[in-house]
């Protein structure tokens, strides 16, 4: 089995998921489905390690909930998501655990990217007004900055779809060599 192939054991039921790519598994950590108490491995399940100790997806964050229950190490993705979902705001404690920093969610680089602050009861309309309402104080910057943020982010996608479709080709190629046959 190639390295580049992983299973996720989740905590909750015990239910494995896979074989799936590095890549899946960085997509699945950023949208909150992969738990920080979750085990992968590449090993054909030969051993296990929890989500947070493969580098690659990036699980770095605490996040210190109003109760002081700390939560994670999770990553940006989910904080983002955790945002877009009123579950935590801006006044939440996070703590980088490879910097060793703490700080209000409110002071993190990424939180003005966050989906909430695009998605916004404030915001929801910006841009849509006469050009002259649309424009407010370092307005242009921070729509150049998203758009810059939004762009690389097609081209991560682009990036994924596109091995996805190599995927399925190279998949199709087998079935048609094994059967004979175009699939249906």
């Amino acid at each position: 089995m190639a390295a580049s192939e992983w299973f996720v054991l989740k905590s909750a039921d015990k239910e494995v998921f896979g074989p799936t790519s590095l890549e899946t598994l960085r997509g699945w950590a950023s949208e909150a489905k992969i738990s920080p108490l979750d085990k992968l491995s590449n090993d054909d399940k030969q051993s296990w390690v929890r989500a947070p100790m493969v580098a690659e997806l990036q699980m770095d964050w605490l996040i210190e909930m109003s109760d002081n229950y700390l939560y994670g190490p999770t990553n940006v993705g989910t904080i983002q998501e955790f945002m877009a979902t009123g579950e935590i705001d801006g006044t939440v404690m996070v703590i980088n655990c490879l910097e060793g920093t703490e700080c209000r969610l409110s002071d993190a680089p990424f939180y003005q990217f966050s989906p909430h602050q695009v998605r916004g009861a404030e915001n929801s309309f910006v841009g849509t007004q006469w050009p002259d309402a649309a424009r407010s104080e370092g307005g242009d910057a921070q729509l150049r900055q998203r758009t810059n943020l939004l762009e690389k982010q097609v081209m991560e996608l682009q990036r994924t779809v596109d091995q996805w479709e190599q995927a399925y080709e190279s998949l199709k190629q087998q079935f048609i060599e094994t059967t004979g046959r175009e699939p249906v």
